[in-house]
C-alpha cells in the first residue's frame, strides 16, 4: 500500500484494471508516480517551456507546456499541459500521470529543440489553473 491520496490511489487502481496490468507493471507505475511526486514536492528550481504546433504535426495551433526540474543533467517534466487548438486542456502530473488521451512525457526535454521556448512561470501557472479545473 502507498501513502497516495485516495483519488490518486483510485486512479492507479482504475488504470491497472483497465489495462489488465500485471502486479509488476502496476508496481512499476506506482513507483513512477512516487518518483514524480518526490520531484514535484522537492525544492529544486523550476523551469518552464512551451511548444506550439505551427506545422500541423499533431494539431495546428495546439500548445504543450511543461514545468521541469533538472535531474542528473536532464530536464525532466513534472507537470504538463496539453492545450488543443479547440481550447480543450489536459493536465498531467503525479496526481494524474496518464489517461486514455495521453500522459506526462517520460522523455527528458531537449531544451535545444527547435520551437521549444522558455516561458515565464506566470504563463504556465495561469494555464495550469484553467486546465486542472477542466473535467476529465
Amino acid at each position: 500500500m502507498t501513502d497516495f491520496p485516495a483519488d490518486v490511489e483510485a486512479h492507479c487502481r482504475r488504470l491497472a484494471v483497465q489495462h489488465r496490468w500485471s502486479p509488476e507493471t502496476e508496481a512499476a507505475f506506482r513507483a513512477a508516480v512516487a518518483w514524480y511526486r518526490a520531484l514535484d514536492e522537492s525544492s529544486e528550481p523550476r523551469q518552464y517551456f512551451e511548444y506550439v504546433d505551427h506545422e500541423g504535426l499533431v494539431d495546428v495551433g495546439a500548445r504543450w507546456l511543461w514545468e521541469a526540474v533538472v535531474v542528473n543533467d536532464e530536464t525532466v517534466a513534472i507537470r504538463q499541459i496539453e492545450l488543443g487548438s479547440s481550447g480543450a486542456a489536459r493536465c498531467y502530473w503525479w496526481r494524474h500521470l496518464e489517461d486514455d488521451a495521453g500522459g506526462l512525457t517520460d522523455q527528458a526535454l531537449d531544451v535545444a529543440e527547435p520551437g521549444l521556448t522558455s516561458v515565464p512561470r506566470s504563463v504556465f501557472s495561469a494555464l495550469w489553473k484553467i486546465g486542472s479545473s477542466a473535467p476529465r
